[in-house]
């Protein structure tokens, strides 16, 4: 079982990461972890759904935005948090099951994809993939943050 607070890191760990610092291109390295029933069942109470979750094939399966706790992690294991930051907008798209009665194991990677100004404010946008340890893709998502000077 990995908590998001397992693989990200926290604001004030390590100096953050300024918007000039981000590099577009650069892949963000990948990591491993693990979601568990009693992630599933944690996750399903904090949204208020019924933690039983939902069913396919017979199977029960993870409400898919699970994933979105772990989405920043991504890009902070190669850019450490920096205060001020603000999350803008999100996108995912979902390819395969989260399992609700077993363990899944995740490989994340990504990584950036543009810098851009708007109203004086400046934005990084960036790609994460989240997969089954055997390479089958479960999500795709996209974020885009504001950053401090």
């Amino acid at each position: 079982m990995t908590r998001p607070t397992d693989v990200k890191p926290r604001e004030g760990d390590r100096p953050g990461t300024r918007w000039d610092e981000f590099e577009v291109g650069a892949e963000l390295p990948s990591f491993d972890f693990t979601i568990s029933p009693e992630i599933v069942a944690e996750y399903h109470r904090a949204i208020e759904q019924e933690p039983a979750g939902y069913s396919l094939d017979g199977r029960k399966v993870a409400i898919p935005s699970v994933l979105s706790v772990y989405l920043m992690a991504v890009l902070y294991r190669r850019y450490p948090p920096a205060q001020g930051g603000i999350m803008a907008g999100n996108k995912f798209r979902y390819y395969g099951p989260i399992s609700a009665e077993t363990d899944t194991k995740i490989v994340a990677s990504g990584e950036i994809v543009e810098k851009f100004e708007k109203r004086g404010r400046r934005y990084v946008r960036y790609a994460a993939r989240f997969a089954h340890s055997d390479g089958s893709l479960i999500a795709e998502a996209e974020n885009i943050s504001t950053f401090p000077n």
